[in-house]
């Protein structure tokens, strides 16, 4: 007998509730990435695991020893997230079907992460500059020979603190030169063995105007120039049907690891820390900082959701603000 689609008092298999779960519950209600990803968990996690089970055979005892062993080969992060998906899905049986007496694994434990580091990775200002010039360097023999397309790439994303999805996904009607600004509408999305696609960004907060500097203005202007003279001068360089700003030479988006393994030969070229793109995000947040701005400010332009968010992150870099900004009042009041 079946309910809803599934078999009674929790004789269906976890396979093939999670293939109908997936497909009539949950596709039509997230977005693809989301749904990627959850899809990723279910085939490489939790199936391998769980797949030739019943529903009512799954107990409590058995899941929180998987849990502990799982925490063993991942981050408590990753772990929360398959334990979401699993532990969503059981509640949908349970509510939703009515398919199970009551969800076995509500409330587990996830063991804790250890103390680790959390320093922020970022550029200082002599450090960025050192990148920045590596990456105008011509290398006769590098991975990823050098393009202007890469330094207005990466001084774009120093500038404003766009993330990486965010200028990849960027076509030139956001960018409005006379007034110097530059809109935040959708992101760039690059499944692993997947076709990319553009999605909303990251939240509310993201969808933004952010006001550019003359430096970054002229170095747009002088790109696009620069992409116009390589659709004349050479066949094989396509002109997007999109219009976007920065992109492969058939006209295709860039790809983000493309990206990164890039930043990362640069970074070891140069003699830097080896970090990634998203550095460059904090890197102008904590320049910006340190230069003064008001932390509301800071935290509009990267598209955070709460001013909390920032504060938290860039936690350093504001106590030393204010500890300088200390200093100088003691020394103003002691010539009172």
């Amino acid at each position: 007998m079946e309910y809803y689609g599934f078999s009674e008092d929790g004789n269906e298999r976890v396979d093939a509730y999670f293939e109908k779960w997936l497909e009539v519950y949950k596709k039509p209600n997230v977005k693809p990435i989301t749904y990627s990803l959850q899809e990723r968990n279910i085939r490489l996690n939790i199936l391998p695991r769980w797949g030739n089970y019943k529903l009512k055979e799954i107990t409590r005892v058995e899941y929180q020893k998987w849990i502990n062993e799982l925490r063993e080969r991942y981050s408590e992060g990753t772990v929360r997230r398959i334990h979401s998906i699993m532990n969503s899905a059981l509640n949908d049986a349970v509510h939703e079907f009515r398919i199970l007496r009551e969800n076995p694994i509500a409330k587990i434990t996830i063991p804790k992460e250890k103390e680790k580091n959390n320093e922020l990775k970022y550029f200082t200002r002599e450090q960025l500059e050192k990148f920045l010039n590596e990456v105008k360097k011509t290398q006769k023999h590098a991975k990823y020979q050098h393009s202007i397309q890469y330094y207005v790439l990466f001084t774009l994303l120093a500038r404003t603190g766009l993330r990486i999805g965010e200028a990849l996904a960027l076509t030139w009607d956001d960018i409005d030169f006379e007034n110097k600004i530059l809109t935040v509408n959708k992101t760039l999305v690059y499944p692993t063995n997947s076709t990319p696609y553009l999605s909303t960004p990251k939240s509310k907060a993201s969808l933004r105007t952010i006001k550019l500097d003359d430096v970054t203005v002229r170095l747009l202007k002088k790109h696009r120039i620069n992409r116009n003279e390589m659709y004349l001068k050479y066949q094989n360089y396509k002109k997007p049907e999109t219009n976007i700003v920065f992109h492969q030479h058939d006209g295709r988006w860039l790809r983000t690891n493309v990206v990164r393994e890039y930043f990362k030969e640069v970074c070891k070229r140069a003699g830097l820390p080896i970090l990634s793109p998203h550095a460059l995000r904090h890197t102008h947040a904590v320049h910006l900082l340190e230069a003064g701005a008001n932390i509301k400010y800071v935290s509009e332009r990267l598209g955070h959701a709460s001013i909390k968010t920032t504060a938290d992150t860039y936690l350093h870099v504001t106590k030393k603000i204010e500890d300088e900004a200390l200093e100088l009042y003691q020394r103003y009041t002691e010539k009172i």
